[in-house]
């Protein structure tokens, strides 16, 4: 078979090792190296978005709860949707242990768990499209933060750049369908409230006195 005669699929595989190659063996300070291993572990993240989870339950509101319900949702959905169905269904073998020892700067411990999609990407996306919702202006922040994280992840060697593109699509997605969740909810318990309610009193109409009546002056 010619190279012409490669099929698109075949093609785009050899595109993603070559820039998975570009990505992690792209010289830097070793300095870089180190920000992306603190970047890449996600024990490093945790604290930062249980004090967000934990201000947006005490100090948020009722905007700030529905965002915490939609990040719980979100995350959940995002990891258990790449580690559980898709990694599995596609069964991608990470770089580190697919390319040849010496094609590769592995800059973390080795793992055996599939490449495709990349959970941390995933994750770090639904976190990040639910926090652009509650915070619009930090939209930017929050997902230049999260495009780091998924660049890490192909920096230490342990994905390639598809494997994160994808956790990317999965994230936005399952941060989109969180906040859909939530907030369709959120309207049905409003108009559960006002029907058991009932209307508001002071909403009725204001009688009109009796023909040929003659209203009292003050």
């Amino acid at each position: 078979m010619t190279r012409g005669e490669v099929p698109l699929f075949g093609r785009l595989l050899d595109l993603d090792t070559a820039l998975f190659r570009l990505a992690n063996g792209a010289a830097g300070h070793p300095a870089i190296d180190r920000v992306m291993v603190f970047v890449t572990t996600q024990d490093h993240w945790v604290p930062v978005l249980a004090g967000l989870w934990i201000a947006l339950v005490v100090w948020g509101g009722k905007k700030g709860r529905m965002a915490a319900a939609m990040l719980v949702i979100a995350v959940a959905l995002s990891d258990q949707l790449s580690c559980s169905v898709l990694k599995p269904l596609v069964a991608r073998v990470r770089p580190s242990n697919a390319l040849p020892a010496d094609a590769v700067r592995l800059l973390v411990g080795r793992s055996k768990a599939f490449s495709f999609p990349s959970a941390h990407a995933a994750n770090s996306f639904a976190a990040a499209t639910v926090l652009s919702w509650r915070w619009p202006r930090f939209a930017l922040l929050a997902f230049a933060l999260a495009a780091l994280v998924a660049y890490s992840r192909v920096r230490v060697g342990l994905h390639y750049p598809g494997d994160v593109l994808g956790g990317a699509v999965v994230g936005l997605t399952c941060g989109r369908g969180a906040i859909w969740m939530v907030a369709a909810s959120a309207r049905w318990f409003d108009r559960v409230r006002a029907s058991r309610r009932g209307p508001d009193p002071t909403d009725a109409p204001r009688s009109s006195p009796p023909a040929g009546s003659v209203a009292s002056e003050p």
